[in-house]
């Protein structure tokens, strides 16, 4: 017999040998097989939320009250921040930080509850992502504890002095949209609200906008404001190189086409839209070629890897809010020590690094993100410019 077939024949041999071991299936086997619907049931109930819940064992607690035990049930955007915030506990922590999360069923009562209990265990920081409930009360149940207070609510949310807002929203969108226009060269810019905006939000795009040193041709709201072709209109809006939409329904899109159609714009001039605008927006054949600053987690990223890995769904911009309040308490405290987390350092210039980019707090407590540019093609969006990682 020559060696290869020697070969074949002890390899026919072993195969025989390993098949007579496995033999067949025992109903314990069969019974220890489990399906991927069991497997997703098992994995919810692991991470199903409950009263009070602690994350991590470090020195330095962390805390957020939520209204995830709410009668009507949780919501995905208070599910996905706790989600974020306890990933984080163990992705960014370094085993100094420990997180102490407070379920409420949303009612003023509870929340105050709960912000007396963590002003008893010492913590260093509470976050609220709460939307219904006046920040006040979690300030009076906190008493006498100065821990600085993160709330999960956009810069124009009504806040006490000396807390922090943490959510960034379509106007924020607008405004770093529009200040990377003109970093592109684009300076000659017409701002358009939608109907719904509020006059606060109108004052704050402004002032936002003024920050920049970005003064629009002019700021109107779509549905209202006519686009004629009279020679006043036509001496103002002369050569517009850009468009900021800050919505996207029918009258924007109806604006948008009357300043193409009197010919106010530039060829080459730049739409740029908000992160209020939904996917059905960049399915519209007007808005190709857009371009979106968006916040919230880079796809391919530890963070989303990970958070896909533990919890079987892609992390979502709310998912990268939560952690990046562990983030925030984790640069602090690896730098400056435990006792590191105070108004001061949080408002520090240099901001934060987290999974929704770069971060820092002005004076008056608002945030400010970095964003990562998209531009509508194909009915999605592409990534153009990824998120600065610092200011």
């Amino acid at each position: 017999m020559s060696f290869r077939w020697q070969w074949l024949s002890l390899g026919v041999f072993a195969l025989g040998v390993l098949a007579g071991c496995q033999g067949t299936p025992t109903p314990q086997d069969v019974l220890d097989v489990e399906s991927p619907q069991a497997m997703h049931a098992r994995r919810a109930a692991e991470h199903a939320a409950k009263p009070q819940e602690t994350f991590g064992n470090g020195a330095t607690r962390i805390a957020l009250i939520t209204a995830l035990m709410s009668p009507t049930g949780e919501t995905v955007r208070e599910r996905d921040i706790r989600d974020g915030a306890s990933l984080a506990v163990d992705e960014v922590g370094g085993g100094q930080l420990s997180l102490l999360v407070e379920n409420t069923d949303g009612s003023p009562q509870q929340i105050q509850d709960a912000a007396k209990r963590l002003a008893g265990q010492n913590v260093a920081l509470v976050a609220v992502s709460v939307t219904a409930v006046p920040v006040s009360t979690v300030r009076q149940g906190l008493g006498s504890a100065r821990a600085p207070l993160l709330v999960l609510r956009d810069n124009g949310a009504e806040r006490p002095t000396g807390t922090f807002a943490f959510v960034s929203d379509r106007i924020d969108s607008a405004v770093e949209g529009a200040s990377y226009a003109v970093a592109s060269g684009h300076r000659r810019i017409v701002v358009l609200l939608p109907s719904d905006a509020s006059a606060a939000e109108r004052q704050r795009l402004e002032r936002e906008l003024a920050g920049y040193g970005i003064k629009p041709v002019l700021v109107a709201v779509t549905g209202t404001t006519a686009f004629s072709a009279d020679a006043a209109t036509k001496a103002k809006l002369k050569d517009v190189d850009a468009v900021v939409l800050v919505g996207a329904g029918d009258s924007d899109v109806g604006a948008l086409s009357q300043l193409k159609a009197n010919g106010y714009l530039k060829p080459n001039a730049m739409v740029v839209g908000s992160s209020g605008w939904g996917a059905a927006a960049y399915k519209r054949p007007e808005f190709s070629g857009s371009h979106l600053c968006l916040f919230g987690p880079e796809n391919g990223s530890r963070m989303t890897s990970r958070y896909l890995d533990r919890y079987e769904r892609a992390a979502s911009p709310d998912a990268a809010y939560g952690f990046d309040i562990i983030a925030l308490a984790a640069g602090l405290v690896r730098t400056q020590g435990e006792d590191a987390i105070n108004q001061e350092n949080i408002r520090s210039p240099n901001g934060f690094i987290g999974a929704a980019a770069a971060f820092r707090f002005e004076k008056n407590g608002t945030v400010r993100r970095t964003c990562a540019i998209h531009q509508v093609t194909g009915g999605s969006v592409k990534l153009l410019d990824p998120a600065p990682r610092s200011f």
